[in-house]
Order: structure tokens, then sequence, then C-alpha cells
């Protein structure tokens, strides 16, 4: 039987409505039942036989680009409705996709079938992987604006998530990650106003705390000892060099080397799924999150607590000590700057996006510093700054048609809170558990803040992109 699909190719027309804008008020309850069925009449059927097959191959396409962008790092949301786009565009009907943090699934009709198509996909694994969100984005981009056939998107998905690794494996391919971890220590060391010196020993233990939890992962080790491992060597450096070097860099070298294992991007995704009411992978994020971040407190408390025993506590003393604009404006925001395009590098950022996102980690630092000395509350300084990040990402992502997030999460990466932090860890550390237990609940407040400004500026921007939508349509119906 042949399928006739009437999705002209626009290359060069004029770039559509965004997908997710479009989708959006289906998702969220602002159209009536009755539009669910598939509108359009793209897809011609020229006789039953064979339509049960062209939905299924439909459904497959959709599955693997709504696993892939929930898997890559993208929202519950976001997922869902590159589901959604992909199967209606295709012909699909009343279609229902859904995801949890371990599965996708659809539900739909192919053309004239009444029994309704089902697929589903458990997801194993989960990795910040921007390049290929922003490809698979980019393919959804492409799907919407019906500018491929389904042969031809098939055939790019198979191109994006079945290649090999790229070239240059072997010995580089097992160290690309600990290095670039190590620069992200650096950065940080050096934003929490660290020495060169100490700004190399935090090198140090994040490259072993990466090389050490990249070897047990690839035996299978699950995360949470693995991330108990990486954060160990930071702590042990620090106590190696507490009998010489001042506490300042030493405290400095914990949170710098813990810094970078912290789980920023599913903190910021859960919040993001809970906000859109999507509460089970909101609460499996956040369990996630909550359990990484548990691993990181037990392996530097472990290192820590057992200095303290041997009479090698390290003093605690403010890990951002008072000073003028002009101190926190100088070496600080270059490390600001190289700890933004660090961790872009790591989450395989495309390097053209790695200028924007050091943009971004600048200016929120220089923010935040403004607005600490202006008085400004911890949480409420913290979510301003992250709702002027997170706009500013979002605009430049809109202007590209990519995804925010490979731009947001580098430029609010040093606004993480690494004093309270490490206060909290170094109470823990000497038996004062109320305190701890009090400063890591700050902490958590603090990520929060940064999670819940970065979602705010995403929803305002979807609302102005709505209504601008509503008063174009309104003002095209008028003219008629």
């Amino acid at each position: 039987m042949a399928v006739r699909t009437d999705t002209p190719k626009t290359r060069g027309a004029a770039p559509p409505t965004p997908w997710l804008t479009q989708a959006l008020p289906r998702l969220r309850g602002l159209e009536p039942t009755r539009s669910y069925g598939y509108g359009g009449e793209l897809l011609h059927d020229d006789g039953r036989a064979g339509m049960e097959a062209y939905g299924a191959r439909v459904a497959d396409l959709a599955i693997r680009l709504g696993e892939a962008l929930l898997s890559y790092g993208a929202s519950a949301e976001e997922a869902v409705a590159g589901m959604l786009v992909t199967a209606e565009t295709y012909g699909l009907s009343y279609c229902e996709p859904s995801v949890t943090l371990a599965s996708v699934s659809l539900s739909a009709h192919a053309p004239g079938e009444l029994t309704p198509l089902h697929a589903s996909r458990v997801i194993r694994k989960h990795a910040t992987d921007f390049r290929t969100l922003g490809d698979i984005h980019s393919l959804v981009d492409g799907i919407s604006a019906r500018q491929l056939s389904l042969d031809e998107a098939r055939a790019a998905t198979a191109r994006i998530l079945d290649a090999p690794p790229p070239a240059g494996g072997g010995r580089w391919g097992v160290l690309r990650a600990p290095v670039q971890t190590g620069f992200v220590a650096a950065g940080a060391a050096v934003v929490f106003g660290g020495s060169p010196l100490t700004s190399l020993f935090s090198f140090v233990a994040g490259f072993l705390g990466a090389l050490l939890s990249g070897w047990l992962g690839r035996h299978g080790v699950p995360a949470f000892y693995r991330y108990a491992v990486a954060s160990m060597p930071a702590a042990a450096l620090a106590l190696a060099v507490s009998g010489t070097a001042p506490p300042f860099a030493v405290q400095a070298i914990v949170v710098a080397g813990v810094l970078g294992l912290l789980p920023t991007v599913t903190f910021v995704s859960a919040v993001q799924d809970a906000l859109t009411g999507h509460y089970l992978t909101g609460i499996g994020r956040f369990l996630d999150a909550l359990l990484v971040f548990a691993a990181v407190i037990t392996g530097v408390v472990v290192v820590l607590g057992m200095g303290d025993l041997y009479g090698l506590g390290v003093p605690i003393v403010p890990i951002v000590p008072a000073a003028t604009r002009a101190d926190h404006l100088g070496a600080p925001a270059v490390g600001a700057v190289v700890f933004a395009v660090a961790v872009a590098a790591r989450a395989r950022t495309p390097r053209r996006d790695w200028v924007p996102a050091a943009l971004l980690g600048l200016t929120g630092f220089v923010v935040s510093v403004e607005f600490r000395a202006l008085g400004f509350s911890s949480l409420v300084g913290t979510a301003l700054v992250a709702a002027v990040v997170g706009g500013a990402g979002h605009w430049v992502a809109r202007r590209r048609r990519e995804s925010a997030l490979p731009l947001v999460v580098p430029g609010i990466a040093p606004l993480l809170p690494g004093g309270a932090l490490y206060a909290a860890l170094s109470a823990l550390a000497s038996g004062r558990t109320t305190v701890g237990v009090g400063g890591m609940v700050y902490v958590a407040a603090v990520t929060l803040a940064l999670a819940v400004g970065v979602g705010l500026s995403g929803e305002v921007g979807q609302l102005v992109r709505r209504v601008r939508c509503g008063v174009a349509v309104s003002g095209a119906r008028h003219r008629g």
C-alpha cells in the first residue's frame, strides 16, 4: 500500500512557531478534549493494508525521541511535547504520550485503524549531553516544520543516537571527563578566592575524583558509591596541606573539589517537572539528586572525620571573606568564567555556546556580588539572579531555536552555595550534627532558589510567546 504524506518541505521559508510553544496549550489542558484528534488531514489512506505498520514506525520514532530528550537532560514536559509533535506531524491521532524518570510511553491511533497503538521504552541510563540534546531538539524542530519525511526523520535519529563514539578515543577518551572536571574544580577554587596553588590542588582533586568515579562506573558500581568515592580526594588533599596552607585555602580545595559533583542539572529538572505537574518524574529526579547529594556528603564527612580523629581537622572560617567589590570582581570573576566554560565543556555543550555560557556565568556572579553588597537575602538574591541568567539564556536559545539548558546550567554554576556547603560538611564531620543538618537544609534551599529562578524565567518567556501568538492570530482574523 502506498502511503502519501502531504508534508511539503519548507526549507528557506519563515520559521514556524517553536514546537514546544505549539504543544504547551494541549499539555496544560488549555484546549478542549474534542480537539485532541488529528486535524489537518495531511496523511491520506490509500487502503487499509499497511497503515498499522506505518503507525508503528511513527510511534517508534516518537518514543526514541522522547527517550533521548528525557535521558539527556530535558524536562518531562519537553519530552512529552517532542513525542506529541512528532506523532501528530506524521499522521497519528488521539496521541497520549507519557513519561516517568525510568520510561516513556505512547498511545495513539493510526489513520483508519480502530485499535490503538501502544509503545513504551525503558530508560536505563541518564547522562548530561547537551550536544546530543541540541541535535534532537533541532530534529524535532525540523519535524514540526514538516521539512522531513518519516524515513528521513528515522534516518536522522539513527545517525544521532546510534553513531559510534567520536574519533580520538583511547586514553584521551578516558581522561577527557576527568580533565574537564579538574578545570571545573580549578575555576571554582578561584571563584572562592583561592590562589593559583589552591587552584592547582583543586584541579588534582577534581581530576582524581572523576577518574575514580569513571572507573567504578565502567564496572557497574551504583551511583551512590561512585560519588562518595569521587568526593574523597578533595577532602584528602585538603587534610594533606592543612598543616602548611592557610585555613581559607584548605576549605577552598574541599568546596571546589565537590561543587562539580553536585547534581545541579537533575535538581533544576526536578523542580521544573514538579512545577509543570509531572510529579512522578519530578519526585524521581529529586530522589536521584538527593542520593548523589548524600553520597558527596558521606565521602567528605568520612575523610574529614578521620582527619579530625588524628588531629588534622581544619578550622572553619567564612569561605567568602568580607571584601570590597573590587576584590570580588578581580580574580574571582575570571574564575567564574573558567567555571562556567568548564561546566559547559564537561556537559558536551557545543562550542558555539561556550561564549554565551561564560557571559551568563560572569553576569550572574557580578550581579550576585552586587546583591550581597546591597544586603539582599541569600535566598531572594539567588532566585533573582537565577531568573536574570535564565531569562537571558532562554532569550538566546529562542533566537537560535535550541534548548536553553546548555546555556542556563553553566550560567548558574558560579552561584552554587560553596561556603554554606563547607560549613555544613565541617559541622557534620566534627560531630555537630544539628548545625550540620541545618546547614544542609540551607544549601538545599539555595539550590532550590536557583532552580525556581530558572524555571520562572522560562515560564515568563513561554507566557509572553503565547500571548504574542494569540494577539497575532486575533489580528489576522480581524483583518480577514
